[in-house]
């Protein structure tokens, strides 16, 4: 008989260790794939992917935001596919004019903070060859917002060499390639 009785709280035993593994297995079932195939971009990675980089000079590394690229919408609701919008940054990289920004905004710097790049929000009018500066943001190494400044929108025209006339060519082939885009979908 105590045989029996042993032999009995050994098979409870083993279905209860089976069950348990059972609910262990069942609870990893739903496992986020995304993780254990491939580790997740850190934040400054995936700041850094949101950029192109379109020149590079001694003042510093200029790019844009490849998704900020925008067509001003007009009264009846469509789009001005002649005034672009898009929002560029510069790093800068130039000794000196690190040292003057970082002397004009050294009150507003956090401790061992430096200035890094500037945000700027850029609208081209493509037929006229122009563009606006709207805004500008100044950021310290820290992500510090240092200085923001919105401008009316004035036109200039594009100088030869610059930035800018290589964000105007940027902008027409993406007014281009969105006339592609459509004329493909009919």
């Amino acid at each position: 008989m105590n045989k029996l009785m042993l032999l009995f709280f050994m098979l409870v035993a083993c279905l209860g260790a089976l069950t348990v593994q059972a609910e262990e297995v069942k609870q990893q079932e739903g496992m986020n794939w995304e993780i254990s195939m491939m580790p997740k971009a850190t934040e400054e990675e995936q700041e850094a992917a949101r950029w192109s980089i379109v020149v590079e000079n001694n003042l510093g590394v200029y790019a844009y935001d490849m998704d900020s690229l925008t067509f001003t919408k007009v009264e009846n609701g469509f789009a001005d596919k002649n005034i672009v919008s898009v929002l560029t940054k510069t790093v800068f990289t130039d000794k000196e004019t690190l040292k003057k920004l970082n002397n004009k905004y050294k009150d507003k710097l956090a401790k061992k903070e430096k200035v890094l790049y500037c945000e700027i929000c850029m609208t081209f009018n493509l037929a006229e060859k122009s563009y606006a500066v709207t805004n500008m943001d100044v950021f310290g190494s820290k992500k510090t917002l240092l200085q923001h400044s919105e401008k009316e929108l004035q036109f200039v025209p594009v100088p030869q060499g610059s930035f800018a006339e290589a964000m105007l060519e940027i902008c027409q082939q993406a007014v281009a390639n969105d006339a592609q885009q459509q004329e493909a979908g009919k």
